[in-house]
Order: structure tokens, then C-alpha cells, then sequence
């Protein structure tokens, strides 16, 4: 990624990021679970458009996590458990809420690290989704050591001083931001 390009994807961060910047400071403000204004904000951020039953789970799954300290793993396997839907994305949401050194699983980002979730057709498809989120972790961790994150979070300071967030979530902003479609 040349310079250009971070420059040109930094650009299009700021609507976003004042967005996850709030949801991040909100949800540990809040109780999600009954929180509306929350909720909307993080649904048209994340992109969550389930049904009212769905989200209710998802919430206090999530509320739920603010003291229980659930992995990705726990949450998918308790989201397919109460609501009969495997959400690889949507859990590896919830965990980077909880836990902002953690990655969000979505295509472009999955694509630009060469990784590919499970078709629902798969066996085995709960394992094969905590091993493409195990080895987005570890493939983030190694780009975070690689120069091109350091000029990424160098330049997203630079540009963003206000925003206090992660470096790992400056990086996955910035190659959100790169996608080709």
C-alpha cells in the first residue's frame, strides 16, 4: 500500500470514525440491551439488519460480555445456540466492541489478507469460522509489526489526533476503506 493510497482511503475514514469513535465511548456508558440510541447507531454502522428478536439476543449478548469476558468462539457458539444462525461476522463485531485489539471479520478485509469464511454448506463450519478469525488475529499481528501499518497508524494520527482508538482498529479502518467494489 503506497502512500497515496493510505492518503486516499484516510479520507474517506472521518464520517465513520466519528461514529465508532461514539459507539465505542457508548457502550460502556450503557446498558445496550435497552438502549436504543446505541443500538441504531452501532446497527447502521455494523450494517445489522436482523429482526427485533434477533437483535435482543444479540444485545444482551453483548451486555453480557462487558463482565463476562466471552472469546469468539463463546459468542458464536451462544448466537447460533439462541438465535440458529452461524454470524461469524456479527460475533467478531460484538468481540471487537468488548475488545478493540480485535479484529472485525469482512470481506474486504478478508480478502486483502487472502482468507475466506466457510460456505453454509461446509462441515465442520463453526471450527473452520473460529480458524479464519484465529488466523485473521494472527495475520493482523504480524501486518501490525510490518512498516506499511506503521505508516497507516503514523498518517492516521497525523490526520486523526482526536481519535483515541487502537492501532489495530486505525489499521482495519484504513483497509476497510481500500476495498475494490
Amino acid at each position: 500500500m503506497t502512500e497515496a493510497e493510505i492518503d486516499k482511503a484516510l479520507l474517506k475514514v472521518e464520517k465513520g470514525l466519528y461514529k465508532y469513535c461514539w459507539i465505542q465511548e457508548q457502550f460502556h456508558k450503557n446498558d445496550v440491551t435497552s438502549n436504543r440510541e446505541f443500538q441504531k447507531a452501532f446497527n447502521g454502522f455494523y450494517r445489522v439488519r436482523r429482526n427485533a428478536e434477533w437483535q435482543a439476543v444479540y444485545y444482551r449478548l453483548m451486555e453480557d460480555a462487558k463482565t463476562n469476558g466471552f472469546d469468539f468462539r463463546q459468542v458464536l457458539l451462544e448466537l447460533r445456540k439462541k438465535t440458529g444462525r452461524l454470524e461469524a461476522s456479527f460475533t467478531s463485531k460484538l468481540v471487537a466492541t468488548v475488545y478493540p485489539d480485535r479484529p472485525v471479520i469482512d470481506k474486504f478485509v478478508l480478502e486483502y489478507f487472502g482468507l475466506s469464511l466457510p460456505h453454509q454448506y461446509e462441515a465442520n463450519r463453526e471450527s473452520k469460522a473460529v480458524m479464519v478469525y484465529d488466523s485473521l488475529n494472527n495475520k493482523y499481528m504480524a501486518f501490525m509489526s510490518a512498516p506499511t501499518a506503521s505508516a497507516i497508524c503514523a498518517r492516521f494520527s497525523e490526520k486523526y489526533p482526536w481519535a483515541n482508538i487502537t492501532a489495530l482498529k486505525k489499521v482495519d479502518l484504513v483497509l476497510w476503506q481500500t476495498r475494490t467494489t
